[in-house]
This record gives C-alpha cells, sequence and structure tokens, in this order.
C-alpha cells in the first residue's frame, strides 16, 4: 500500500470504530468496466486491503421535489392534522415544497401508506 492508500484506510477504519457502517466490494471491481461496484456491508470487516476496497456506507438524504416531481393527483396531508388530506393539484414554488418536506407527507395509493414529501438519494 502506498502512504496515501494508508492514510485512506486509516480513516475507514478509525470511521469504524467511532460507530460508521462499513462496506467493501472485492478488488475484482473494474471502475473502467462498471460505473456501480458491488458493495456489501459488513458488520466486523476483515480489513483484507489486498483482496477488497472498503468505504463508509453512504447515509440517505431526503430531499423538496422539483417541480416536475411533484406527483400530482396524490392524497397530500399535514403530519399534525392527518385527518385533514387534499389531492395535490399544484407544484407550487421552492419554498412551500421544501415545507412540504418537513411538515406534510403523501399517499399515492388512496391513503394506504404514506411517504414524505421528497426525493430519497444516496449522500455523495
Amino acid at each position: 500500500m502506498t502512504r496515501n492508500e494508508t492514510r485512506a484506510a486509516i480513516l475507514i477504519m478509525e470511521a469504524y470504530l467511532d460507530g460508521y457502517e462499513i462496506q467493501r466490494c472485492g478488488k475484482h471491481w473494474n471502475p473502467k468496466e462498471s460505473l456501480k461496484p458491488d458493495w456489501s456491508d459488513t458488520d466486523e470487516p476483515c480489513w483484507d486491503f489486498e483482496s477488497c476496497y472498503y468505504r463508509i456506507k453512504p447515509t440517505s438524504v431526503l430531499r423538496p421535489w422539483t417541480a416536475d416531481e411533484v406527483p400530482l393527483g396524490a392524497w397530500i396531508r399535514c403530519k399534525k392534522t392527518p385527518h385533514d388530506r387534499h389531492l395535490l393539484g399544484w407544484v407550487s414554488d421552492q419554498t412551500d415544497r421544501e415545507l412540504w418536506l418537513d411538515e406534510r407527507e403523501y399517499s399515492t395509493d388512496g391513503g394506504k401508506t404514506w411517504s414524505a414529501c421528497g426525493v430519497v438519494e444516496e449522500a455523495k
């Protein structure tokens, strides 16, 4: 391992000690051949840097919908007053969509299940 590779490995190992989840990927993965490596969770890493790549498991983040992502026709309700709901028939502006993320939830199956008004993305 080079000094830079060792520094990176130490940072990942310290993150593991601090309670972060770790993932590994076999070194058979070639980033030039595939854009998506086969990362898998590992509860107790073996730290086999000759055979595996390691990383801190990315966490998900929720971001507000863009105007094009708003599911028009879905039910929307306030989290504080879930009995009061209406059909989502407008896109609204970015400020409102940011408020929806915190204060509202939506359903596309007639109110059987409810989700946050946003898009889940993997953190970088």
